[in-house]
């Protein structure tokens, strides 16, 4: 029985022996290590968000003429000229808000090259841009296109019902909405921004902590 164990310690010390004797540093054990470096370091991170960040400000350059071919094949020039001119009007305000976010994204989007990469917690700062990011767009199209069609539906009856179906409820009175939509943008902003301020802030609470 002894001689069964001292040779299975045997075969143990062997086998050890061969596996510290193996090349841990050939490709087969490091051809990914780029990949977990940048993971590790929150390259991957930055650049991916950066790069969806450029897709979504070249769709919200796109949107506008998507938008205007849909008006031409559904003949909307030939409505009534009430509706052509909230179609027109919508669209003007609708490119301008995508202009707008187009512009914002790529701003934000550079901001990642700056990122201090070094003192960590990448992702939490990545999340707390996007959630920033997404309320300043969100907001801008709330103030513009709210705005602008509670100021049409002080003409128009039919502007207020408009921008219901396009998801932009207000008070139900055209006066109201004037004021409500840019008071209610601005809150949106700084909801968002408080958000965003919030998981920053949490990061930087870890990081105290951690010392």
């Amino acid at each position: 029985m002894e001689d069964l164990k001292e040779k299975a310690d045997q075969y143990k010390d062997q086998l050890m022996s061969k596996a510290a004797s193996v090349n841990q540093g050939s490709v087969f054990f490091t051809f990914s290590n780029p990949f977990t470096k940048s993971i590790d370091d929150g390259t991957i991170f930055t650049k991916f968000t950066g790069l969806i960040y450029s897709a979504v400000a070249i769709i919200f350059l796109c949107l506008p003429f998507y938008i205007l071919y849909e008006g031409i094949d559904n003949n909307i020039f030939d409505a009534p000229f009430k509706y052509v001119l909230l179609a027109i009007v919508f669209f003007a305000a609708f490119t301008f808000c995508c202009w707008v976010s187009f512009q914002i994204l790529f701003n934000r989007k550079n901001q990642f090259q700056g990122l201090d990469r070094s003192r960590g917690y990448v992702a939490t700062s990545i999340a707390a841009n996007v959630v920033s990011t997404f309320g300043e767009v969100l907001s801008v199209f709330w103030a513009v296109i709210g705005t602008v069609f509670s100021v049409l539906a002080l003409i128009f009856d039919d502007a207020s019902s408009f921008t219901s179906i396009l998801g932009f409820e207000g008070m139900g009175s055209a006066i109201v909405d004037v004021i409500y939509f840019p008071i209610t943008a601005f809150l949106i902003l700084v909801f968002f921004r408080w958000a965003a301020e919030l998981i920053v802030s949490l990061a930087d609470i870890a990081r105290n902590t951690r010392r």
